[in-house]
């Protein structure tokens, strides 16, 4: 039968015996490697070729494998899994799993082998501590909380999150049960249905991780790999004391007394239907009822507090399978799958990555494009034409660094840093540094000429001419340029630090190093690029004026805006 081919649980074990592991002290996987060091089972996750760590098929076999040996192992009184780099703990599932589940049964039976595999280690005798730097989300997350004892990094780009909710799905491995355990109801709704990830502070703060490690700056090696390497001593010893009874796992019911009112309440059938319903209805405006997954996570979650953790799981891999299932969550893939694609250089990497970066024009755009270039390490000439403007677009980006500092999202000493790669400018005078001008300044065709003429001048040959246009056709902009195959359109959209997506337009004599060059910028600046042609209004423009042309011709036939409005939403 299909259903029992997938049976995700019985292939894993399957693979495990196949490998015929018989050493305990050392054993080479492809993506995991298992060691003992003084008493403690290192299990080191890292998957050759890939930047980061992902749950699949032969990664979770070799998972199975590790726990199975570290169980059986005499020598190994506990156990450290860690990732082997540094940025990166487990970032999920492979979703290519999902795409292979051609029914709800055999997703269903997907989510069955993933809960069977953390109940064993949740349940071996031995503690078992994760070490986590990087990203730790989705089926990452579920792994660690499956452990007996979670310590992480602060910064160094670490946060911890269940984003299934983003691909249609929810989570199949027991974060919907294990979620509310550690942290409570409230902080499981506020991750699970959004996708929000918390770094280890926070997480720390709502009882997600145990301990947080402070990191290292660089020594021999750089910042992060001596942190990582700080972060495996501290777990190995920390495991050690776990199994010689020197250090007791921390108490994971109510700490303090509003927990423990918070505990009891959700004992109390009213309350539930309160709570619940009023996330629902949240859900319902938010969504309009299009999105299945967030429903279906409440339902699961609910399902833990009425029927025990026996029940809890049985809904979650059944809701699980029917969500993998349904158009929503195929369309969300997919849509995943082309931001994946669009996060990647298709003309490969450019000779000369820009390293300096001229921006004209410090408005509201400009100082925006500024924002995401320094504090990803460009070098950034910020020039206005008057010291006003100039003042308030290094206003602007000072204030963006700072309330990322406040947010936790950096420390104070690199958002000075970042600072201090922004250099502000009147003139042209260091317009001959630049690898790439961006410039933002009116839309009109003249004085669009006149820019691109006047820092021409300053500019060394090889640089580049980047336009930050909506609409203005940049082979009519290229026309006042000496070398016409050096521009290209990049445009941006406000505000620039929140919105995702760069549109990338060449025309017909753009050659190959400046379209690289473009989109490793692009890239760079945590942009979804997307390469165009020279056509009227690009590809976002273009798609948009139909839309408003038939809205329009809409009302002038009278349809009623409001209801219009709620039918354009679905």
């Amino acid at each position: 039968m299909a259903q029992a081919s997938l049976r995700f649980g019985k292939s894993l074990v399957n693979q495990a015996r196949r490998r015929n592991m018989s050493t305990t002290h050392a054993v080479a996987g492809t993506h995991l490697n298992y060691t003992v060091q003084d008493g403690v089972a290192v299990l080191r996750f890292d998957s050759p070729g890939s930047k980061v760590n992902s749950l699949g098929e032969e990664t979770s076999a070799e998972l199975q494998e590790a726990f199975q040996t570290f169980m059986k192992d005499p020598s190994a009184k506990s156990a450290v899994l860690l990732s082997g780099k540094p940025g990166c703990f487990i970032a999920g599932a492979d979703i290519n799993m999902l795409a292979k589940c051609q029914t709800a049964e055999q997703a269903t039976a997907l989510s069955k082998g993933c809960q069977d595999l953390l109940f064993e280690v949740e349940k071996c005798k031995k503690p078992v501590v994760a070490a986590i730097q990087g990203s730790c989300l989705g089926g990452g997350l579920e792994v660690a909380m499956a452990c007996h004892y979670r310590i992480a990094v602060d910064g160094m780009k670490t946060s911890m999150g269940l984003p299934e909710v983003m691909l249609g799905v929810l989570p199949g491995g027991g974060g919907t049960q294990r979620l509310p355990a550690l942290t409570g109801i409230p902080n499981t709704l506020d991750m699970a249905l959004t996708g929000k990830t918390l770094n280890a502070k926070k997480a720390k703060k709502v009882g997600l991780v145990d301990a947080v490690v402070d990191p290292l700056g660089p020594g021999l090696a750089p910042a992060d790999v001596t942190t990582h390497q700080y972060l495996e001593k501290i777990a190995i010893n920390t495991a050690k004391q776990l199994a010689d009874g020197s250090m007791k796992l921390p108490n994971r019911g109510p700490k303090n007394f509003a927990k423990k009112v918070e505990k009891a309440a959700f004992g109390v059938g009213p309350v539930k239907d309160y709570v619940f319903n009023m996330a629902k209805g949240k859900v319902m405006k938010q969504t309009n009822g299009l999105y299945p997954a967030p429903i279906k996570i409440l339902e699961a979650v609910r399902a833990g507090l009425d029927h025990g953790v026996e029940g809890g799981y049985k809904a979650e891999r059944e809701k699980f399978g029917e969500l993998v299932a349904t158009s929503e969550s195929k369309g969300l893939i997919s849509l995943f799958h082309g931001q994946t694609e669009c996060k990647k250089n298709k003309f490969g990497k450019p000779a000369n990555p820009s390293k300096t970066l001229g921006v004209l024009g410090a408005g509201l755009m400009g100082a925006g494009i500024a924002q995401v270039s320094v504090d990803k390490g460009y070098t950034t000439v910020l020039k206005d034409m008057s010291s006003a403007g100039l003042s308030r677009g290094v206003s602007q980006v000072s204030d963006y660094l700072d309330k990322k500092v406040k947010r936790k999202k950096v420390a104070k000493l690199d958002a000075e840093r970042y600072m201090a790669n922004l250099i502000p400018a009147l003139d042209y005078t260091d317009f001959g540094k630049v690898d790439m001008v961006i410039e933002a300044v009116f839309e009109d065709i003249n004085i669009k000429h006149r820019v691109i003429r006047e820092v021409e001048k300053h500019m060394r040959e090889d640089a580049i001419f980047a336009s930050n246009t909506s609409a203005l056709p940049i082979t009519k902009i290229a026309e006042a340029s000496c070398r016409p195959e050096k521009v290209v359109g990049m445009h941006y959209f406000s505000p620039v630090d929140k919105m995702q997506l760069l549109e990338i337009i060449t025309t017909d004599k753009t050659d190959m190093e400046t379209k690289k060059a473009a989109v490793d910028v692009g890239l760079k600046q945590g942009k979804v690029v997307i390469v165009v042609g020279d056509g009227p209004g690009f590809y976002t423009t273009r798609i948009l004026a139909p839309t408003l042309s038939e809205t329009i011709r809409l009302m002038q036939e009278g349809v009623d805006p409001t209801k219009l409005d709620k039918l354009s939403k679905g």
